[in-house]
């Protein structure tokens, strides 16, 4: 049995599939198993190398990223599960230390992994990261152990990934069991990693090792993550909240979970009435505040919102 399954999901991207492996391959932990899954490429993904520990998977038809790490982990064999991106990198110590670091901590059950971005957009991409990490943090109020290097969340973490979803937290380490209680992805959810990563914290004892070990690749290679993309993002986003609320009162939850998750929800539709008042499109705004409102009153946002659209 090997300590820890690495899934892959892929699609068209050999070349850089090939470097995502080579990084895999120099780990400093060996006792690992890789589960590539070949979404429908065009060209059957194939290893030139012969390496037992390595497994291909391959979609018929394309079903994306999400449907793609499920299949990953129904298939993976170990007790602790990773995952890597076909077009990122892991650092040479990003298996060894996630390891190490549940089996000192029991009580975890996921460990998010930080970032470090290279790339064409490395430098703006690093920028816009670290500014994110800071204010969920600070918002947080985790233990920090280790020589500051692992933080140890409790509840404030919802609170604060309810109103953004670093990158970090969409690198997790986890552990199997802890999947039964915090769910596959959903593959219906444009931002999907970031909805996994909220119910993990609703869900399960999660920490945070800070050190940029996973590198995250910035060259316009992902489509999900496009700035011309932000209406469908903020659509995303409601849809998230609206479904964590509606499973909070269905008792899926703890009750005292409701208010924080209202007040989320509320947000998001005022940000979309914010995004449609920019687009100048007053019917839009206006309905998308009217579901604010019903969500949780709010009569700062009503003033402001006002002032805005008498400039229409």
């Amino acid at each position: 049995m090997p300590r820890i399954s690495v899934i892959i999901p892929t699609h068209n991207r050999p070349a850089l599939l090939a470097e995502a492996l080579l990084s895999l391959r120099e780990q400093t932990l060996t006792d690992w198993e890789a589960i590539i899954v070949d979404d429908a490429s065009s060209t059957p993904v194939t290893i030139s190398e012969t390496d037992a520990r390595i497994r291909i998977l391959r979609h018929t038809k394309s079903q994306g990223g999400a449907a793609a790490k499920n299949a990953g982990i129904r298939e993976a064999r170990a007790e602790i599960l990773a995952f890597l991106d076909d077009d990122d990198l892991y650092a040479p110590t990003y298996l060894e230390k996630a390891i190490n670091i549940l089996e000192r901590n029991p009580e975890l059950d996921v460990i998010f992994m930080g970032v470090a971005w290279f790339g064409a957009g490395g430098e703006w991409g690093q920028s816009n990261y670290d500014e994110a990490m800071a204010k969920v943090l600070v918002e947080a109020l985790g233990k920090t152990i280790e020589e500051e290097k692992l933080i140890i969340f409790g509840e404030e973490i919802i609170d604060a990934l309810l109103k953004s979803v670093p990158m970090a937290f969409q690198r997790p380490v986890v552990r199997k069991r802890a999947i039964e209680r915090i769910g596959l992805y959903q593959p219906d959810c444009l931002l999907w990693d970031c909805d996994w990563a909220i119910r993990a914290a609703l869900n399960a004892k999660t920490g945070l090792f800070q050190d940029g070990l996973y590198r995250q690749r910035a060259e316009g290679q992902g489509y999900s993550s496009r700035r011309d993309r932000k209406q469908e993002h903020l659509n995303s986003g409601i849809e998230i909240k609206e479904r964590l609320l509606q499973d909070a009162r269905s008792g899926r939850y703890p009750q005292h979970h409701i208010p924080t998750l209202k007040k989320a929800v509320s947000k998001a539709w005022f940000d979309l009435a914010w995004h449609h008042c920019h687009q100048q499109n007053k019917s839009k705004a206006v309905a998308a505040l009217c579901f604010s409102e019903l969500r949780q009153f709010s009569l700062s946002n009503l003033k402001l919102f006002a002032r805005i659209l008498r400039n229409f």
